[in-house]
């Protein structure tokens, strides 16, 4: 199993320099969200930001939101998208192994299509530190690929996975795999 390396996601995201280039996931983060809380004044972090198209639509709403990923092409293309839609939100440049904040800073953690790219020590780490800087009753959203998608069956037909350690979930629930709320 491959590892998931920076040089693979600087490479994609100088391929992808426009963002209706990279798949769509149809505001799926957002309409789950805003179904379970209201975002409003929510200190939001999407980690592994890539484009931020799951968390820009999120300020609009009247959230807070924190864009961080660790792709120096990555945080271009999220800082060209936030000037031309005048969009306000801090882009940061980060290690999700290492979040560069405070324990218990955000209201609200969500990654997609992350988790899937580490095996388990790493992915349990990956965890573990969002739960460090979520607020006690924050909500913690993580979305992976299905395992029986129509997506997922696509893309292994076509053998084009985004490179790393790869690997898909079970369904367990609509829209986010996973929503956890801690305290």
């Amino acid at each position: 199993m491959k590892e998931s390396r920076l040089e693979h996601w600087d490479n994609f995201w100088e391929e992808k320099k426009e963002v209706k280039e990279v798949y769509s996931n149809s505001d799926r983060v957002v309409r789950n969200l805003v179904k379970i809380t209201n975002v409003k004044g929510k200190k939001i972090l999407e980690i592994g930001a890539g484009t931020g198209r799951d968390s820009f639509p999120l300020v609009t709403l009247g959230a807070e939101v924190y864009q961080l990923d660790y792709s120096m092409n990555s945080l271009k293309i999220m800082k060209k998208i936030a000037d031309e839609e005048n969009m306000n939100v801090t882009i940061i440049g980060g290690d999700t192994f290492a979040l560069p904040f405070k324990d218990e800073t955000f209201d609200i953690i969500f990654h997609q299509g992350l988790l899937e790219h580490f095996r388990h020590a790493k992915a349990e780490a990956l965890l573990k530190e969002n739960i460090r800087v979520l607020k006690k009753g924050g909500l913690l959203c993580v979305d992976v690929p299905q395992r029986y998608h129509i997506y997922t069956a696509i893309k292994k037909r076509k053998r084009k996975w985004n490179a790393s350690a790869y690997r898909p979930f079970t369904h367990t629930a609509n829209g986010c795999t996973r929503v956890c709320s801690t305290g």
